[in-house]
């Protein structure tokens, strides 16, 4: 067990939550086998931090950037392009974290924009033929009919439908990342996602610095944590993680192929 190599698809790595301690971070997360990670970023500031010490690691660091979508309300033309050339930069990989958040933005016009700019970072996404990493808050079903009729190679980060509406993402092509909440009390629908799903559409991830697992809950979220995720993901799956694990980093494997 001791020599599992573990994934997190989505740790905010760079976020200033980590500047006092960020290579010690990394290093607590190599240390308990999370080495595949897959640095996010939501500024083209950190982008290019990110992808500078992706270059340090290639075989094993990702990074992905995109326009979050609450973005969309302070986003000038001036912003957009800056993204669009971070998303062009061959060091990033994946064109995200992308999507609706529905949560924060309760005016219907501005929802619309969220919408638009979504569709336009899929089709861009495809144009330069990367993946996708989509966040739906409160907005699965206008999430779902816009990759459906969209359609494209991605993952659904931290996966918060039914497992009724996982199933349907996993039959257009679609992974899914769960982090965190899988290990809550009450966390019944991320639970009944991981038992049901088809095994090879399913990744781990912690959104590091948000929603630590149980037993650290409450706590900074870190990569090192994703040993908590992946045994709560295996006991819901009947498997031991020295089983599941390896399933997890193929999953990824083939998803960075594309397919």
């Amino acid at each position: 067990m001791d020599n599992l190599i573990y994934l997190d698809s989505h740790a905010h790595a760079f976020s200033d939550d980590f500047d006092e301690d960020r290579m010690e971070m990394i290093q607590r997360a190599k240390d308990k086998g999370v080495i595949l990670l897959n640095i996010m970023c939501t500024s083209t500031e950190e982008a290019y931090r990110a992808m500078e010490y992706a270059e340090t690691d290639p075989a094993h660091i990702r990074v992905s950037c995109g326009i979050f979508p609450t973005d969309v309300n302070d986003l000038t033309p001036e912003k957009k392009q800056e993204f669009i050339r971070v998303m062009k930069d061959p060091r990033c990989t994946c064109v995200g974290e992308i999507g609706l958040d529905y949560y924060w933005e309760k005016d219907e016009a501005m929802r619309a924009k969220q919408r638009e700019l979504f569709i336009e970072q899929i089709h861009l996404a495809n144009e330069l033929q990367k993946p996708i990493c989509v966040h739906s808050r409160d907005a699965m079903q206008d999430t779902f009919d816009i990759m459906k009729e969209h359609r494209c190679h991605g993952l659904m980060h931290s996966f918060s439908g039914s497992a009724e509406m996982g199933r349907e993402f996993v039959k257009l092509g679609y992974y899914l990342s769960l982090g965190g909440p899988v290990t809550f009390k009450n966390a019944r629908h991320a639970r009944e996602v991981v038992s049901s799903m088809d095994v090879n559409y399913l990744l781990s991830e912690t959104d590091s610095p948000y929603m630590a697992p149980e037993p650290v809950r409450g706590t900074r979220n870190e990569p090192s944590n994703i040993p908590y995720i992946v045994a709560r993901m295996a006991e819901c799956r009947n498997m031991e993680v020295t089983e599941l694990a390896p399933v997890i980093v193929n999953n990824w494997q083939r998803f960075l192929e594309m397919r």
